[in-house]
């Protein structure tokens, strides 16, 4: 495959065009960076971060993933206008050879979004203007400790006259709650999964509130 130009921006028809197994890999890429997170063992730029007491396990949602397949149908090059209460995370990528297996652009798009981190840096753990301009919306929504479900969309959108017809790929995430307040904390720095929030405990292989 000749990958040309990708793109990704941060904030379903035909359903479920992801698969049983995509949807697996997509919802262990997020908790994957979350665990790593929660016991202090993620990186950003070179710099280690702490490790968290309230970082929820995530689940996968079949709501969000209605809405967020609904629109990836629709090859949008900007974000839906939801109610406001679910973040969502977008990413796009065009190639010359047309695209045959759309379960590995999930993981693709969540190692794209993380990959902010290590590329602009994490140099506040409560998020603010200045942080956002930083381009790392994608990776403190995947972060953002209360966000509990997920569910994400993909479309093959064919040849896209924009692009000189190359053909695209467009995937849609969506996450409750929404993450990216101002002058809210990502997460609660501490003791691994000290502060679980009620109904949830600490799941000692991860270090997630589950």
């Amino acid at each position: 495959m000749r990958t040309l130009l990708v793109l990704a921006v941060a904030c379903v028809g035909v359903y479920a065009q992801f698969s049983e197994g995509g949807k697996q890999s997509i919802l262990n890429a997020h908790n994957d960076i979350r665990s790593r997170i929660a016991k202090g063992n993620y990186v950003a730029k070179g710099n280690r971060k702490e490790s968290a007491t309230n970082m929820l396990k995530m689940k996968w949602d079949s709501s969000l993933e209605q809405s967020a397949q609904n629109y990836a149908n629709g090859c949008h090059m900007q974000h839906s206008t939801n109610d406001k209460t679910i973040g969502e995370n977008l990413y796009w990528e065009w190639s010359g050879d047309p695209f045959s297996d759309l379960d590995k652009f999930g993981k693709i798009a969540t190692v794209a979004w993380d990959h902010e981190f290590e590329q602009f840096g994490w140099n506040s753990n409560k998020f603010s203007l200045a942080l956002f301009n930083t381009g790392v919306a994608h990776a403190t929504q995947i972060a953002w400790a209360p966000t509990g479900k997920i569910g994400c969309g993909v479309k093959n959108c064919g040849r896209d006259a924009r692009r000189g017809g190359l053909f695209q790929v467009a995937i849609v995430c969506q996450y409750r709650v929404r993450g990216n307040f101002f002058f809210k904390n990502i997460y609660n720095s501490g003791a691994t999964c000290s502060a679980c929030p009620a109904g949830t405990s600490c799941e000692q292989s991860t270090g997630l509130c589950a």
